[in-house]
């Protein structure tokens, strides 16, 4: 058996744990520059529809009638962090999928009653993290998140559905469209409505045979789970990651180069940040920029890359590869909307082969320097320690007008309790009023 626990509304319900005082009103949140609603609580998906522009809404959120944030990952990837530690104490084996959901192997908990236990979980994932989650039971991962999808749709559900319990499953999985399949996307959900596939009992029944040959072996997994039989096996332990990319939209369209290489050692210096904590390095780097897909005319894009040889994670070597072939990519007369630095062929740093004939570099004393950088920017401020490259105070930084406090990793920003004292005149008349 498996759980699926996905947080609801995670983005909106992080903002809503320290504001009490937003409490059954609409929260949306938005993209990165403010740009369109990404996340929106329950309240507001009867109000604005997700993707709107925040111009949309601008007047209904100066009213009080919509509030809105900006979007504040610090937060929302520590509260993520926090949920998964509290899952911890309900299974040995917990694979965190995204940063609002993750799956529970329930293998052995026989004894338990399930729903109950569905309950448990809920309310104990509320009361650490103050965040509400649904919880899918079921015989497959495919069919627990099918689970949590059924349970978000109904709230008589109570937020546990255990497809175990249900009494006619077939109703239920022929309510459910084909593309609520985990693992079918866009494109192949067109396929299957193309030749009558339309919702999960349709592909359920579909003739295995048939299903491999248009599908492979993937589609055929999907069917079986759907069908009750695990194809996909709990993966506590991370797959290794291939790539490491950051990528921010400007604040403004940018046209000069010294903004654009303020930018892109930036956002460097995030992507080797990213890399030492993962304890890898990288064996390629890339940077891109391109102007906005919107405009009409004045199109450009360009990527540069470079072959690192002996892989690095060192900020100030990557910086400086990354502004070489920023400066090589730029083209003046263009206004620029986004950059991106990409690092890939990532290997663990402890199995980095030396060269023989490459030039001697002191990565022990050069390891020390980063790893007492990031201790100073992780212990004081996340910039208290930074290379002059990426600028002071720069021009082109994202909108983030929304933006809320870092409540959990910020000493600045911790929330503050205020407890109300009685006035000294009112503590004498009620010392008066006991000696009587």
């Amino acid at each position: 058996m498996f759980g699926l626990v996905d947080c609801n509304s995670f983005f909106a319900s992080c903002e809503k744990v320290f504001r009490p005082d937003l409490e059954g009103k609409p929260v949306v949140v938005l993209s990165n520059n403010d740009g369109c609603i990404v996340a929106r609580s329950a309240e507001a998906k009867a109000l604005v529809p997700m993707q709107a522009t925040l111009f949309s809404i601008k007047d209904r959120v100066q009213r009080g009638e919509i509030h809105a944030f900006s979007s504040n990952p610090i937060l929302y990837r520590d509260m993520s962090r926090r949920v998964i530690q509290t899952l911890e104490h309900f299974s040995p084996e917990v694979e965190q999928y995204s940063i609002d959901e993750a799956f529970l192997g329930l293998h052995g908990f026989t004894h338990e009653n399930l729903s109950e236990y569905g309950q448990q979980i809920r309310a104990t994932v509320k009361q650490w993290t103050g965040i509400p989650v649904s919880v899918g039971i079921a015989k497959t991962k495919t069919l627990a998140k099918l689970a949590a999808h059924v349970v978000k749709q109904d709230p008589q559900l109570e937020g546990v559905l255990d497809f175990e319990t249900v009494h006619d499953l077939d109703a239920v999985l022929a309510s459910i469209d084909v593309g609520e399949v985990w693992g079918i996307g866009r494109n192949l959900k067109a396929k299957l409505n193309a030749i009558g596939i339309k919702n999960v009992l349709q592909l359920q029944q579909a003739d295995e045979a048939w299903i491999k040959k248009q599908f492979g072996v993937l589609g055929l997994r999907t069917v079986l789970e759907l069908r009750g039989t695990p194809c996909f096996q709990m993966e506590p332990v991370a797959a290794p990651k291939t790539m490491r990319i950051v990528s921010r939209s400007f604040g403004h369209l940018v046209t000069e180069l010294a903004d654009i290489k303020e930018a892109v050692a930036t956002y460097t210096s995030r992507c080797a940040e990213k890399l030492r904590m993962d304890g890898l390095v990288a064996g390629q780097f890339a940077v891109s920029m391109r102007t906005s897909y919107y405009r009409q005319d004045n199109q450009y894009a360009a990527a540069r890359s470079m072959h690192l040889d002996p892989p690095t994670n060192d900020t100030a070597a990557l910086i400086a590869i990354a502004l070489n072939l920023a400066e090589a990519a730029y083209q003046p007369g263009y206004e620029y909307l986004k950059a991106k630095v990409m690092a890939t062929e990532l290997v663990p740093a402890d199995e980095v082969q030396g060269e023989l004939f490459a030039a001697p570099v002191d990565t022990e004393k050069r390891g020390r320097l980063m790893q007492a950088m990031d201790h100073l920017n992780s212990t004081l401020s996340p910039d208290a320690v930074k290379f002059g490259a990426v600028g002071l105070n720069p021009s082109w930084k994202m909108r983030s007008d929304y933006f809320s406090q870092r409540y959990t990793t910020h000493w600045g920003e911790i929330p503050t309790v205020k407890v109300w004292q009685d006035s000294p005149m009112r503590q004498q008349r009620d010392t008066a009023q006991s000696k009587l």
